[in-house]
């Protein structure tokens, strides 16, 4: 935390940066029509969702028998998502290449004279754009993958503890064995792919080549000692998800909207911040350790 100060303190703009990331996240995922539907904790218990999964899958099924309709829609699916990235890229290139400096100088000791922040910025999307653009081109598949995997991992027990609610006692066993291999592989699933995603960020910035082998070889060898952090960060970020949806706020009054908008955006900005800061900062000390003359 402390270090996450300094780093405000040096460069304002990075807390600048993730305040505008954090607002447009969470617009995005309040004001959306699934969110009117389902943002509640009363209709997100009450939703049967092994049927609400058969259903959009019966929806992809029945576009699939129109191959041109399905066509245009993967093409247009694939363009959005490269033009995002791109977006992204330029943005995040910046900010990263910018952070990264700054941290590296903090942990360091260094003072580093001559260029303004937006200098280094414009440097970032310079250097780095191209790989950036192409790592959130992974991200969002990856996204796509993990989200895929977690909706059909848990249909083999959303229908097992439905048995057993109807009466079926004997499925039981199952049950729980179930429950517990959907959670287990859910867990390294997501926590893994979060690791990756955050340790590569700052490794494209770091190392012209090889990036994403010396992030893949950090997250592998400190693993246990970063999944607790990260659970720690995904579950502060759940919580706050948990506690908008507390206050209903996909069916809030406009005030009340409002409201819940600005307190899920400040506790969801400062939560990614202080883990972003964990994460370059985490990041050369393990660089450094890994690469000590």
């Amino acid at each position: 935390m402390k270090g996450a100060f300094q780093d405000i303190k040096k460069r304002p703009v990075l807390l600048i940066f993730i305040m505008i990331i954090g607002a447009v996240i969470c617009f995005a995922e309040q004001f959306n029509s699934l969110t009117q539907e389902f943002g509640s904790l009363n209709k997100l218990f009450s939703t049967d969702y092994v049927t609400l999964i058969s259903e959009v899958a019966g929806f992809i099924q029945s576009k699939a028998t129109d191959p041109g309709l399905m066509t245009v829609s993967i093409v247009i699916a694939i363009v959005a998502a490269i033009a995002l990235a791109a977006v992204c890229g330029v943005l995040f290139s910046g900010f990263a290449y910018t952070n990264y400096i700054t941290v590296l100088d903090r942990v360091h000791g260094n003072i580093r004279q001559g260029k303004k922040t937006s200098q280094i910025f414009v440097e970032g999307i310079n250097k780095r754009f191209g790989k950036m653009t192409g790592f959130f081109i992974f991200f969002i598949l990856g996204a796509v993958a993990v989200t895929g995997l977690s909706a059909f991992s848990v249909m083999p027990s959303a229908l097992a503890v439905k048995n057993v609610i109807a009466g079926d006692t004997g499925a039981i066993f199952s049950m729980i064995l179930m429950l517990a291999v959907t959670v287990i592989i859910l867990f390294f699933a997501i926590v893994f792919f979060a690791m990756y995603v955050s340790f590569l960020m700052p490794s494209i910035i770091a190392f012209k080549k090889g990036s994403v082998k010396v992030a893949l070889r950090m997250v592998n060898g400190y693993c246990w000692y970063l999944i607790p952090r990260t659970v720690g960060f995904l579950a502060y970020m759940i919580v706050v998800s948990f506690v908008m949806l507390a206050f209903n706020f996909g069916g809030a009054s406009t005030v009340g909207a409002l409201t819940v908008f600005l307190a899920n955006w400040l506790l969801k900005s400062i939560g990614l911040f202080v883990y972003t800061q964990y994460v370059f900062s985490t990041y050369i000390a393990m660089k450094d350790d890994m690469f000590e003359e």
